[in-house]
């Protein structure tokens, strides 16, 4: 029975320790958060490109709630619909974010204040580039395993 019970045991926690090793998740992860920031520096670059239109008001997207919104929908498949006569499965609609309008300050002509944006848009080029950086360095690190393992 205790034969049992230790084998139970380390059968778990190898299998948490694969969870935790597991690329794939990372990958999906950080391609997730690639595909949100990419979205949100559109809404940033187009609330700049408006700055001169008359009551605009300026989109964001939340990147924490869109984040774990999305790592929570699970592995859907992305596909794209390359000719007409293919069905469309409206996958890549669970990837995109809807923006919010922001409640800004009135700057007597429109919503957009300039500092908050470019402030916006220093902030989301941080994180792509730390989302980026990761993804390297995730594959790096296959590259030295596969490179090792074949000796």
């Amino acid at each position: 029975m205790l034969n049992n019970d230790l084998e139970g045991y380390f059968e778990y926690k190898r299998r948490i320790m694969a969870d935790r090793l597991s690329f794939t998740k990372t990958f999906l992860a950080l391609e997730r958060a690639v595909n949100i920031v990419q979205q949100r520096h559109t809404h940033i670059t187009s609330n700049i490109s408006n700055l001169d239109t008359p009551n605009y008001r300026a989109k964001d997207i939340d990147f924490k709630t869109a984040l774990a919104k999305a790592l929570e929908s699970g592995h859907e498949i992305n596909l794209v619909r390359t000719n007409p006569g293919h069905i469309d499965l409206r996958m890549n609609s669970a990837h995109r974010v809807e923006p919010f309008e922001e409640k800004g300050e009135w700057t007597g002509f429109n919503w957009v204040n300039i500092d908050k944006e470019m402030t916006r848009l220093i902030e989301n080029n941080l994180v792509y580039r730390t989302a980026i950086e990761t993804l390297l360095r995730k594959i790096a690190i296959l590259r030295e395993v596969i490179r090792e393992g074949g000796r």
